[in-house]
């Protein structure tokens, strides 16, 4: 009676405790569609704040933290598992910075929610690690049962950044684990485009080549049209001649003066102690998108993420609900010198 009695508190005190609870459920699978080549997935939880959130649930609208069913590193491995049963030789590492909801404002019927993510991968070798890709935005959703949508969304989030980051090659400079503690600053400590204050003119292909400071080879001219605007760098050797289009440039250099190639042509590029800026906003540099988007993130072709229609009709990353986003205040936009992506993490 005693064993019954012990085993019925138990069971009860498990139940109430889930109860305050919203658990995070695989959607779709983690595979890798052009064949694995690691064997498994290790996560580093970085977070400052290991609580993801609490949101209303259910008709009660009940107040329930959003968690993983265990550990995130069991758990993303456990999945990883799962989905690539082939396991390769190598080992990849996640670090996650980020991931927290935000609870926004309701308008009508419709609530506001964001979901803050930020991880890099990397493949390692032994004891040394070599970045793959890195992630750091805000994904904002709006939907009549927001909660639902958000924890829904949770894993497909982890699922696009995973798909995104088997189509990364790793870079060729490995470190040590030390180094992932702030790989940024690492990163930034051995650039020598930060290191260095003159910059060489060239043209500039991708963010890689820009901060290690290696410009295309050869002497090649800058042609510009009758706005001063740069269309093109030719470069004529050996009665051979080689045109880069302007499209083609990440950044080119003249007179030790750099300038980046945008939406809307290229903007002075600036340095300060926190590294490459520009001064402008998302209408200059980036094409207006759909306020809403249908991502597709494997499983099956069609918008589908394993058979499921994924719900992210209703998601789109800050800034891409504004029409008329030129008008904005202009800010210093930095270049993440890990994916040559602009950063936006102070909006």
């Amino acid at each position: 009676m005693k064993k019954i009695l012990q085993f019925t508190l138990i069971f009860i005190s498990i139940l109430s405790f889930s109860q305050g609870q919203e658990i995070i459920k695989e959607r779709g699978n983690l595979s890798n569609p052009k064949g694995n080549i690691y064997k498994s997935l290790e996560v580093i939880d970085q977070r400052e704040d290991k609580k993801i959130g609490e949101m209303p649930f259910g008709d009660n609208k009940e107040m329930k933290e959003i968690v993983f069913p265990t550990t995130i590193n069991n758990f993303l491995s456990q999945w990883y598992t799962d989905s690539n049963h082939k396991g390769g030789k190598h080992e990849m590492v996640l670090v996650l910075k980020s991931l927290k909801t935000t609870l926004g404002e309701t308008v009508g019927k419709e609530t506001e929610a964001d979901v803050d993510f930020s991880a890099q991968t990397f493949l390692k070798e032994a004891d040394n690690y070599r970045f793959l890709y890195k992630k750091d935005t805000v994904y904002s959703f709006k939907s009549k049962n927001i909660s639902d949508v958000v924890v829904k969304n949770i894993p497909v989030i982890i699922a696009m950044f995973m798909k995104k980051t088997y189509t990364m090659k790793p870079v060729e400079n490995s470190v040590n684990l030390d180094a992932l503690t702030d790989y940024d600053s690492y990163v930034k400590n051995n650039s020598e485009a930060y290191k260095n204050e003159q910059l060489k003119d060239g043209i500039y292909l991708n963010h890689t080549s820009f901060f290690n400071q290696t410009p295309e080879q050869g002497n090649y001219i800058l042609e510009k049209n009758s706005r001063g605007e740069v269309v093109r760098a030719i470069k004529d050797e050996n009665g051979k001649k080689d045109k880069i289009s302007a499209n083609e440039m990440f950044i080119y250099v003249e007179n030790g003066k750099a300038y980046k190639k945008t939406y809307s042509g290229f903007l002075d590029l600036n340095k300060n102690e926190k590294g490459f800026y520009l001064i402008s906003n998302r209408g200059f540099i980036l094409p207006v998108r759909n306020s809403a988007v249908f991502l597709s993130v494997g499983g099956s072709s069609g918008g589908m993420y394993g058979g499921i229609a994924v719900g992210l009709v209703s998601v789109f990353e800050r800034g891409f609900r504004q029409n008329k986003m030129k008008k904005d205040e202009k800010t210093e936009i930095y270049i993440d010198p890990l994916t040559g992506e602009y950063d936006f993490s102070n909006e």
